[in-house]
């Protein structure tokens, strides 16, 4: 599909470079700001502990939360007139992913004359690795006339696979009850998000405005905004088992992969960014 599309392009640009069409060349570099955001909240719901008198209350709670970085891009565009011209562009976006306030509340009713306990786990702190993502961009663009101008360019946007892993602790819940302490044994596992084979579309959309101060006669200042959007893409949670679980961990293990809601990773962002154009 890309070649298809490089090709026809080329096939709308040969003639007007035969006509002295303009070519502009451009280069950026910049930040983004991503909008991704995601809270997972689970339970096991209603595991059954063999203790009588014994009621358990807890959930867990997590969020990934999407940071920017470095952002640069390339552009080729093809003025068939003064004010309009088709544009193909290369962008690479650096998006970090992190972890935010992972903890695991539980509330443990005894039997009597045993108070009820309350217990708040803080949970090791997941890492996560987001490889930058490079759309390839075939625009329409706008500029106006005069000596400072204003552009605006838009179109279609192709965004290859996505290259994303994360590794978070959670709480599994209470798997025993010390009545003489009162102390909670809670089971914790390490979960692993791995990206999914199939995706919705890798197709998207980009959106762009800025502003060109002319260097000379050949050369401009660009100022420009631009903004990203992409279906999301899914992330399933799989455990990461080192030893062998026992017949509560198991059964707790099922209830929280049951309640817990996969990743759904959102690929919007929009960048800030500053380049330099020459014009032949």
């Amino acid at each position: 599909m890309r070649k298809a599309l490089a090709s026809l392009v080329v096939a709308a640009l040969v003639p007007a470079v035969a006509d002295g069409a303009e070519l502009e060349i451009a280069v950026y570099g910049g930040y983004t700001f991503p909008f991704y955001s995601q809270t997972f909240t689970y339970d096991p719901g209603p595991v059954e502990i063999p203790i009588p008198g014994v009621g358990v209350e807890q959930g867990g709670e997590f969020q990934l939360e999407a940071a920017g970085g470095l952002a640069l891009a390339g552009g080729l565009t093809l003025y068939a007139t003064d004010g309009f011209g088709l544009e193909v562009r290369l962008d690479s976006a650096d998006l970090t992913v992190d972890t935010r306030s992972a903890t695991y509340t539980v509330t443990a009713e005894l039997p009597p004359p045993l108070d009820p306990v309350l217990s708040t786990l803080t949970l090791t702190r997941g890492t996560a690795d987001l490889k930058a993502l490079t759309p390839w961009s075939f625009n329409l663009k706008l500029r106006s006339g005069g000596g400072v101008r204003l552009s605006a360019s838009g179109g279609l946007s192709r965004l290859g696979d996505l290259e994303f892993s994360i590794r978070q602790t959670v709480a599994l819940g209470v798997s025993a009850v010390n009545l003489e302490t009162g102390n909670l044994e809670i089971a914790t596992l390490t979960l692993n998000g791995v990206s999914s084979v199939e995706t919705k579309t890798s197709w998207g959309g980009n959106l762009g405005l800025g502003i060109q101060i002319p260097i000379g006669e050949r050369g401009a200042l660009l100022l420009e905004g631009r903004g990203f959007y992409f279906p999301s893409r899914t992330i399933e949670w799989e455990p990461e088992i080192d030893t062998p679980l026992g017949p509560i961990e198991e059964q707790l293990l099922e209830r929280v992969r049951e309640r817990l809601d996969a990743i759904e990773f959102e690929p919007w962002w929009a960048q800030a960014t500053v380049g330099v154009a020459i014009r032949f």
